[in-house]
C-alpha cells in the first residue's frame, strides 16, 4: 500500500484533512504542537506530490511546492489569516527556528570527515571562494549599472543565492540582517526567499547545460564524467551512511547541538559584533578541526542533522512560506528584469569562476563548476539532489554537501561583516 512519510496513505490523508479543517475553522491553539502538526503534515503531503511528478521532481519539485503552495494559499485567501499566524508563531515566536537552524549548522560541520575537511578543504575552498567573490563583484556591478543598487544586489540577491539554501542560509541570513539594522527578520526573508527559489531553478538548468557540454567538448581537462580530481581521487562517505540510527545517537546530537547553541549565544553576548549563528559556526568548526569531540558524539550530531533534514525541513519550508513569504513581493521582484538579470548572472558567473579556478588546482572544469559553483548557488540539500540529477553526477554529492555546508557557513560570516556597510 502507498505510504506518505512512512504512513499508509488513508491514515495520512485522514490526519491531514482533520488538521486542515481544524485550521480553517480556527480550532487550533497557537502552540508548538499545533504548529508542528499543521506544517509537518502539509509539508510531507506537498513533498510527496512534488517528488512524484515526472520531470518536475528533477527540479526539486517537493521542496518547491513546500515553498510556493502555502504562500499561495494565504495569498488567495483559501485559508484564514490564522493559518499564516500559526505557521509564523510556531517557527519564530516559539523558538523552532533556533532548534532547526542550529541543528543543521552543528550537525553539518561535525558530520564532515575531518581528514576531508582539513586536507582537501583547502584545495576545494579555492573554487568556492572564486565563485563567491566573482558573483558578489559582478552582481554588485550589474546592480549599479541597472539602477537596482550595488549593495542591494549583493545583500538581497547574490547573498541568498550563494548562502546554502533556505533553512540554513536565507533564514539565519534574515536574522543577521535584522540584528544589524534593527529591522524585521520576516521582512528581510520576504526579499531573500525569491532569490533562493529562482536561483535554484537557474542552477538546475545550468547543470543540464554543463552535462551536455561535457559530452560535446572532448578535452581531457574539461569533463571528468563524475570524477573530481584529474590525478587520483578519493572516496567520501558519512558515518551515518553505515551506522544504524539509534535513539541514543539522536539524544547525543540534540544535547551537543543545544550545548553549542548556548556557547555561541554566550560568546555573542560578550562579542556582539558577530551574530550568534556565526559564533555557532566557528565553535562547531573548532571542535571538528581540533578533534575535540569524540567520533561517537560527532555521529550523534550528524544523525540529528539527518533527522532534521528528513523530518523537519518540509515543515520549515511550509512555515516560512505561509508565515513569512508575501506573494505580492515575490511577484514584484521576479517580474523585475534587473533582478532576474542579477540572478541569472550570479549563477552563471559563480559556475564559470568555480570551474576555472577548480581546473587550476587540479579539478575537472565541469565537476568543479557543478560542485563548487552550483553547489553553492542551489537550494541546499534538495537543490543538490536536483542539480546532480540534471547533470547525471550523483557521485559528486559529498562535494556539493561541502559547498552547501561549509561554503554556506562562510557566506553567512562574510555577509554578517558586510551587512553594516550595505544595509
Amino acid at each position: 500500500m502507498l505510504k506518505i512519510a512512512g504512513i499508509h496513505w488513508p491514515y495520512f490523508l485522514t490526519l491531514l484533512v482533520l488538521v486542515m479543517v481544524a485550521a480553517y475553522f480556527e480550532l487550533l491553539p497557537i502552540n508548538i504542537v499545533s504548529g508542528m502538526a499543521l506544517t509537518m503534515l502539509l509539508g510531507f503531503a506537498l513533498k510527496f506530490i512534488g517528488d512524484s511528478i515526472p520531470v518536475f521532481n528533477t527540479f526539486g519539485g517537493g521542496a518547491l511546492l513546500c515553498i510556493l503552495v502555502p504562500a499561495l494559499i494565504v495569498f488567495t485567501g483559501l485559508m484564514p489569516e490564522s493559518f499564516a499566524t500559526l505557521a509564523d508563531d510556531f517557527y519564530n515566536e516559539l523558538g523552532f527556528s533556533e532548534l532547526v537552524v542550529t541543528g543543521l549548522i552543528v550537525g553539518s560541520i561535525l558530520g564532515m570527515d575531518r581528514k576531508l575537511l582539513v586536507n582537501v578543504g583547502a584545495r576545494f575552498f579555492a573554487p568556492i571562494a572564486a565563485g563567491v567573490v566573482t558573483a558578489l563583484g559582478v552582481g554588485a556591478l550589474i546592480g549599479q549599472l541597472t539602477g537596482f543598487g550595488a549593495g542591494k544586489a549583493m545583500m538581497l540577491v547574490v547573498g541568498p543565492i550563494m548562502g546554502g539554501g533556505m533553512a540554513a542560509g536565507a533564514v539565519p541570513m534574515s536574522e543577521i540582517y535584522a540584528s544589524v539594522t534593527g529591522g524585521d527578520a520576516a521582512q528581510f526573508l520576504e526579499q531573500l526567499a525569491p532569490a533562493v527559489v529562482v536561483g535554484n531553478m537557474v542552477c538546475i538548468v545550468m547543470a543540464g547545460v554543463l552535462n551536455g557540454l561535457g559530452k560535446t567538448i572532448q578535452k581531457p581537462w574539461f569533463n571528468g564524467e563524475g570524477r573530481m580530481l584529474r590525478r587520483g581521487d578519493f572516496s567520501y562517505s558519512k558515518a551515518s551512511d553505515v551506522a544504524p540510527l539509534a535513539l541514543k545517537d539522536l539524544g547525543v546530537g540534540l544535547t551537543l547541538t543545544v550545548g553549542v547553541y548556548v556557547v555561541g549565544q554566550v560568546i555573542a553576548g560578550l562579542v556582539p559584533d558577530l551574530h550568534a549563528y556565526v559564533w555557532i559556526i566557528i565553535v562547531a568548526a573548532v571542535l571538528k578541526i581540533a578533534n575535540i569531540v569524540p567520533e561517537s558524539m560527532n555521529l550523534g550530531a550528524e544523525q540529528w542533522y539527518d533527522f532534521i533534514s528528513s523530518v523537519w525541513v518540509p515543515a520549515v519550508l511550509v512555515s516560512i512560506s505561509a508565515g513569512m513569504i508575501d506573494f505580492d513581493t515575490v511577484i514584484e521582484v521576479a517580474s523585475n528584469p534587473a533582478y532576474m538579470l542579477i540572478v541569472v548572472t550570479t549563477v552563471l558567473v559563480a559556475a564559470t569562476a568555480a570551474g576555472l579556478v577548480g581546473w587550476l588546482v587540479g579539478f575537472y572544469f565541469v565537476e568543479s563548476s557543478i560542485s563548487a559553483g552550483l553547489g553553492m548557488a542551489d537550494m541546499g540539500g534538495s537543490g543538490d539532489v536536483a542539480v546532480l540529477g540534471a547533470s547525471n553526477r550523483m557521485g559528486l554529492m559529498p562535494f556539493l554537501q561541502i559547498a552547501s555546508r561549509l561554503g554556506g557557513a562562510l557566506m553567512l560570516i562574510l555577509l554578517s561583516l558586510l551587512a553594516p556597510l550595505f544595509l
